[in-house]
């Protein structure tokens, strides 16, 4: 019997401990004891899938026109170009909704994924070194168009503000009564700098252009930025733009600490058969024409992100131009309490 009182102590003692670790202020390091899929499925209605079109003409060049950036500059390419084609790129990404006050709907997502390039050249190869180069290809870009899933009816989004060193941006549109109701993130704004080695993070987004969640560990840069911080989180393409999300003092007291940039990766270049739809017998090697492609190849667990110190530094240097065009985001960015939330106003930026 005394042995059993004995146990029983140590084990309420032990629990004790356990709940009183997780009410230290920080942000948690360990897996949640706690379900927090009610708050997750809250977080993952605010999050959408993002999509970037853009239209396309290419004027392309024999090489013995001998086009020169002085015929790009004066127009003269059109009348000597050998054909034009039309084309367009689409990429897809994530993005946050930051705002919805019944007219205005903002979201949060990364400059790369809403911003292609207006012009694209390429070369010639030189055909010994004292040849002056001379323009292959010219392409310019006509228009661009940024698509939310759920939100179609509203049109295309427009790019309120961006940073391309930093690869923030924020997109917004007009649309008075959209057919669903846009579900703006719920939580507080973190502090990425308060983050620590081994801190666990959710991430969302809309990898491959499904919705997902996935979980991760924290490693602190060894820069002296105290914001900068990675994620070992095994991410594909289409989660730039993502939510990272830590935990202070469990669930559900989930805070916006990052988003995705990127994931690492590598461009290799491989041989490839004239055709693929064909399948070939190793035994009896392929005599067929060969060609020279791309991939990208993933190194996965290791990503770059945008800590949250950054994304508020950015909002601040935009928010007057902002506001003119009638988007308040203080709200999201907890620079103004919330119905019902207590927060301490010193933020990421001020550290």
């Amino acid at each position: 019997m005394v042995g059993l009182l004995f146990l029983s102590a140590c084990m309420t003692r032990e629990i004790r401990d356990f709940r009183k670790s997780l009410s230290d202020g920080r942000y948690d390091s360990e897996f949640p004891s706690k379900n927090g899929s009610g708050e997750m499925g809250m977080i993952a209605s605010s999050v959408k899938k993002l999509y970037s079109v853009s239209y396309y003409t290419t004027w392309q060049f024999t090489r013995e026109a001998q086009v020169l950036r002085s015929h790009i500059t004066s127009g003269l390419f059109t009348r000597i170009a050998l054909g034009t084609i039309e084309t367009q790129e689409s990429v897809s990404g994530s993005a946050t909704v930051m705002l919805y006050d019944g007219q205005r709907i903002a979201l949060l997502t990364c400059e790369h994924i809403v911003n292609a390039p207006d012009t694209i050249i390429t070369w010639y190869d030189p055909l010994d070194e004292s040849q002056v180069p001379v323009i292959q290809s010219i392409t310019i870009k006509k228009k661009q168009e940024n698509w939310v899933r759920d939100m179609s009816e509203c049109g295309p989004f427009v790019v309120l503000a961006a940073d391309p060193e930093l690869d923030v941006a924020i997109i917004g549109k007009t649309c008075p009564s959209p057919s669903k109701e846009p579900v703006v993130f719920p939580f507080p704004y973190g502090h990425s700098a308060e983050l620590e080695w081994g801190s666990f993070v959710y991430i969302f987004g809309y990898p491959m252009g499904m919705p997902v969640v996935t979980k991760a560990i924290v490693s602190k840069s060894v820069q002296t930025d105290p914001d900068e911080f990675t994620v070992d989180a095994l991410l594909n393409k289409g989660y730039s733009g993502g939510l990272i999300l830590a935990i202070r003092d469990g669930v559900p007291h989930f805070e916006l600490v990052g988003m995705v940039r990127s994931v690492s990766s590598e461009e290799e270049y491989f041989l490839k058969p004239a055709s693929g739809n064909k399948r070939y017998n190793e035994i009896f090697p392929y005599k067929g024409d060969v060609f020279a492609d791309t991939r990208e190849s993933i190194r996965y667990g290791l990503n770059f992100t945008i800590p949250a110190g950054k994304i508020l530094g950015f909002y601040q240097k935009n928010r007057a131009g902002l506001l003119r065009e009638g988007f308040n985001l203080d709200p999201f960015f907890g620079l103004v309490e919330k119905p019902g939330q207590k927060r301490d106003k010193t933020s990421d930026a001020d550290n």
